[in-house]
Parts: structure tokens; C-alpha cells; sequence
């Protein structure tokens, strides 16, 4: 993955991933500093909308190409 800031584009290197209390954090390294990166129930809701249509679109293709087939 790679992380934009205002001094450039850098490569995140993760570790390891954490449970916490407030949610899930990924920690890592990102141009040589340690980051982490912590993902709560509201990121996990918006990525849930976000991936709605996409996946939904997905199995209606994978539901119409059987019925062809």
C-alpha cells in the first residue's frame, strides 16, 4: 500500500495487526517512521456502503452468467 503525504508517496510496510479497544489498528512503518493505523465501527459502516454496489453489481453478473450457462 502506499501512503500520500505532503513530502511525497511512500510505501507502508505493515507488521502486525492489533484488536484494541476503539477498533482495529494496523501497524507498520511508512518511510522509515512507525505508523499505525486505526480502523473503528464508522471506517468498518462507510466500507461497508462503499463495497455495497460493487459487490451487489459482482453477483448479479455471477447470477446472470449461470442462468446463461
Amino acid at each position: 500500500m502506499r501512503v500520500g503525504t505532503p513530502f511525497g508517496e511512500y510505501p507502508f510496510e505493515y507488521r502486525r495487526v492489533e484488536r484494541r479497544a476503539d477498533g482495529v489498528a494496523i501497524v507498520g512503518t511508512v518511510a522509515g517512521i512507525e505508523s499505525t493505523v486505526v480502523l473503528d465501527r464508522d471506517d468498518a459502516k462507510r466500507a461497508a456502503k462503499a463495497l455495497a454496489l460493487p459487490v451487489a453489481a459482482a453477483a448479479l453478473l455471477l447470477l446472470a452468467r449461470r442462468r446463461i450457462a
